[in-house]
């Protein structure tokens, strides 16, 4: 009996369900006949539906006193300690010392197993709605799920939710990491883009781990298919990439660069305003090629420079990968970063424009600087390092020679 509850539970679950199954599993949570066996089975079930956190504590207070409305005279024997079998016309009482798990699995034995199966279904329907996002609401919001429709997500306003998307897939939010929970059959492309000032953290079906810096972007398929993983990238971008040896994963870089990952975790910084496309490996390996160049193999600590034209690719020893990749930590590292490089990640992170209406002074800057302070702090920081400059408004920044 149990490994047929079990089997239908999955089937229900995995959306396999068909009308006979649905009616059988109806009639077995209702039997009173098998009610022995069935509740262990639907003990575990709602324990681990609450340690998922599908019900806040009103929903459920709320849900087992409509159980009780319907079942007002049923009697068990009571457990003292735990409060097991109360009866329930004491419904305070019955309320606040039964366990949770067992009081819904027996509310299901008795005649309300379809209480589950609908309350939790819509526990699982995602609160996320796809919206048309207007210009200004993403320059307001920020980070922005493209889907291969066209339609767009605002993933800011999705807190620990689910989001609904196209085909069947859903996506999630867990304290601000998104990730798919369920995909569809077809081949879809998603993107997640981020705007100035905001950075974001998103998982890929195969489970790897990438994080956008500000003014950044990532092109994948919804779900790896065929012989590659192939994802396009444009910003700068940080990956903890998970190992598969017969689907290799490579990764198409603005600017004509392309990085085959075998394994590993690297940063790649590609923004369109930086005059090359630099690429650092922490961990593993990767090599790197730009169109018509043979692919060049890096190794953990070695850093490849490329460029949109024809030169081969460069390869730097000894690069402070901790330094390259602070800004995923949160922090500005602008030891030996030359102060145009430096102004430009500021610019990109607190929406300024930065102006030289002469010559670039010769300022070295050093240190590192969080990036969750003020622009007025960073300008204190600015201003003790020897540099000029004039705030105009609040974005135009000018530096003075």
């Amino acid at each position: 009996m149990n490994s047929r509850l079990q089997h239908l539970l999955e089937r229900w679950s995995d959306d396999r369900f068909t009308e006979a199954e649905r009616q059988e599993l109806i009639d077995m949570l209702q039997s009173a006949s098998t009610e022995q066996e069935i509740i262990p089975v639907l003990e575990d079930m709602w324990e681990k539906m609450q340690d998922e956190g599908l019900f806040s504590e009103a929903q459920q207070q709320t849900m087992i006193k409509n159980i009780l409305d319907r079942y007002p005279g049923r009697e068990f024997s009571v457990d003292k300690e735990t409060g097991k079998g109360m009866h329930v016309g004491h419904r305070n009482l019955f309320i606040r010392k039964w366990s949770w798990a067992v009081a819904s699995s027996v509310a299901l034995i008795m005649g309300v197993g379809i209480y589950y199966l609908y309350h939790k279904k819509q526990a699982e329907t995602p609160t996320g709605v796809v919206q048309s996002i207007t210009n200004d609401q993403q320059r307001k919001s920020g980070v922005l799920l493209t889907l291969s429709d066209g339609s767009q997500v605002l993933l800011d306003t999705v807190k620990n939710g689910r989001i609904t998307l196209l085909g069947g897939t859903v996506a999630k939010v867990t304290n601000g990491v998104f990730e798919y929970e369920r995909t569809g059959s077809e081949v879809q492309y998603n993107t997640v883009s981020t705007p100035k000032g905001k950075q974001f953290e998103l998982r890929l079906s195969d489970g790897t781990s990438v994080w956008l810096n500000a003014e950044s972007s990532i092109k994948y398929p919804v779900v790896f298919t065929g012989k590659e993983r192939l994802i396009s990238v444009t910003g700068e971008v940080y990956m903890e990439v998970a190992q598969n040896p017969s689907v290799p994963f490579r990764v198409a870089v603005s600017g004509g660069t392309s990085v085959e990952v075998l394994g590993t975790s690297f940063n790649v910084n590609a923004y369109n305003n930086e005059q090359s496309v630099r690429t650092t490996l922490l961990s593993g390996a990767i090599r790197v090629a730009t169109k018509g160049a043979a692919y060049k193999l890096l190794k953990p600590g070695q850093q490849a420079l490329t460029t949109t034209g024809n030169e081969p690719v460069q390869i730097f020893d000894d690069v402070n990968a901790v330094s390259v990749v602070a800004w995923k930590n949160g922090v500005f590292d602008f030891n030996n970063v030359p102060l145009e490089e430096a102004m430009r990640q500021l610019a990109r992170w607190y929406d300024i424009e930065v102006i030289y209406p002469q010559t670039i002074p010769k300022v070295q800057l050093g240190g590192t600087i969080k990036r969750s302070l003020p622009f007025t702090d960073v300008l204190y920081f600015l201003s003790n390092v020897g540099l000029h400059y004039k705030l105009e408004g609040n974005r135009r920044l000018i530096i003075l020679p």
